[in-house]
């Protein structure tokens, strides 16, 4: 275990199992209810769901479009509230189908400005799908319509989760010891 990881959250293999359950559920989903049979477009939400997303993908069976964006909010372990758009869509979503990939839910601030920001590109449905979900940070009433866990609001790290851009590659989840962190050296 790293030493910034206060307790671990979820393994590997309860983080593994959890997203093959929402492959399942979610290919389901789409299979009934895509009633146009256009590819749906997963777009993640670079840079924390690129480990969620790798591994949601190769469990989701109707055909799909990859896009990315990022906005972002986060300052070290703070969300600032402020959004940004960094980087922009590059498919067209005119009458298009999306599934938000995200690696969570926090204050849900991101999450409304990019469902609005999708919409107000032409989307004709926009869903989302995130691995970890903290209903206690939420300043919006924004939910997932699907979640792999609900957690509380810890500051987590691990398995995509970061520290201004480290340790995602963490294949657990775990809760940062904050304490710590005032004082490591990078």
């Amino acid at each position: 275990m790293h030493p910034l990881v206060k307790e671990v959250l979820y393994t590997e293999e309860q983080i593994k199992e959890r997203i093959k359950e929402l492959g399942k559920e979610i290919s389901e989903y789409y299979i009934e209810n895509n009633q146009s049979n256009d590819a749906v477009i997963m777009l993640g939400l670079l840079r924390g769901c690129i480990t969620f997303m790798g591994n949601f993908l190769t469990t989701f069976t109707p055909e799909c479009e990859i896009d990315f964006m990022t906005v972002s909010s986060y300052s070290g372990t703070e969300s600032s509230g402020k959004l940004k758009i960094t980087q922009d869509v590059k498919t067209s979503l005119k009458d298009r189908t999306v599934l938000i990939v995200e690696d969570i839910i926090d204050t849900g601030l991101t999450l409304e400005f990019v469902k609005d920001y999708l919409y107000s590109q032409g989307a004709r449905d926009v869903k989302v799908v995130v691995l970890f979900d903290k209903p206690g940070s939420r300043k919006n009433n924004i939910q997932a319509d699907w979640r792999g866990f609900s957690i509380k609001n810890d500051f987590v790290i691990g398995f995509g989760f970061d520290i201004d851009n480290k340790l995602r590659n963490l294949p657990y989840v775990g809760i940062c010891d904050t304490d710590k962190l005032k004082d490591w050296k990078w």
